[in-house]
């Protein structure tokens, strides 16, 4: 019996150690309200970077990526340089949506930018809502 009890214990332990190791730090719902208004691709890359760390430490965390001016090259089929990281991150869950102002300024039309893109009227009035609701905001890419 003492040993069953001790390899339960043992077994209950390791499977903690794991759940440490694989950077994980809560399953809490939280929702993050990110800003993106580069153009660089080194910045797109670590936009994508940010996003797969906040995912790892937080696997249920909401996040939506609001792109506006230069950071709107991130959305466009021509032009981005991480198009299949985008449509793999939207497809689990990650929102990415384009300011409709900035694609009038620019001339961009909907079908200049990826399929999983949504467009938002403003990305200052999108990201001013979010936070309304609650939603942390952070400077992404930088």
């Amino acid at each position: 019996m003492k040993l069953l009890l001790v390899v339960c214990i043992l077994l209950c332990a390791s499977n903690l150690f794991a759940q440490q190791n694989d950077g994980v730090v809560d399953l809490k719902k939280h929702k993050i309200v990110m800003q993106f208004t580069d153009g660089d691709s080194l910045s797109q890359v670590t936009l994508l970077g940010q996003v797969k760390n906040i995912r790892t430490a937080w696997p249920n965390a909401d996040i939506e990526v609001v792109c506006h001016g230069g950071g709107l090259e991130l959305l466009q089929t021509a032009k981005s340089k991480a198009s299949s990281q985008i449509t793999e991150w939207s497809v689990k869950g990650v929102v990415f949506a384009a300011c409709n102002n900035t694609m009038k300024k620019r001339n961009i039309k909907k079908e200049d930018l990826l399929t999983s893109v949504i467009v938002v009227p403003s990305a200052m009035i999108e990201l001013t809502l979010k936070q309304e609701t609650d939603w942390a905001y952070v400077k992404g890419g930088d």
